[in-house]
């Protein structure tokens, strides 16, 4: 799946901005998965800053290609959550070890993702 950003909204201030650390206006960016709550659909998308991945709320976003990952599952989550994920990305403790570096999460994260920018039509993925 991939998406264009066309605004930032900044979530703190509930204002929306003309820039951003994060994301550009303009810019395609792949999906590496979703969490869809009640009133809100956020993407997992590696950010501008650091090419790790972050939450960024949908309305920023215009959807360009709607193709699914064939690696992604879906996953009941508490307070009316579904998460869209890859996989091996929902397996207990793993994101929390991925954000502590831990090699082996990180190698399990990298693979997912170069799945999802394969079947996208992209080559390659830096993070």
């Amino acid at each position: 799946m991939k998406v264009k950003c066309i605004t930032i909204y900044n979530e703190f201030t509930k204002k929306y901005e003309k820039e951003s650390s994060w994301i550009t206006i303009g810019k395609e960016y792949i999906v590496l998965g979703l969490t869809i709550r009640l009133n809100e659909i956020t993407y997992l998308i590696a950010t501008d800053q650091d090419e790790m991945p972050a939450s960024q709320n949908a309305i920023q976003f215009e959807i360009i290609s709607g193709k699914i990952p064939s690696n992604w599952k879906i996953i009941p989550g508490e307070f009316a959550f579904l998460f869209i994920l890859p996989s091996a990305w929902c397996e207990p403790g793993i994101m929390e070890a991925f954000y502590d570096q831990d090699p082996e999460a990180l190698k399990i994260y990298k693979r997912e993702a170069m799945i999802i920018y394969q079947e996208e039509g992209i080559g390659s993925f830096r993070g």
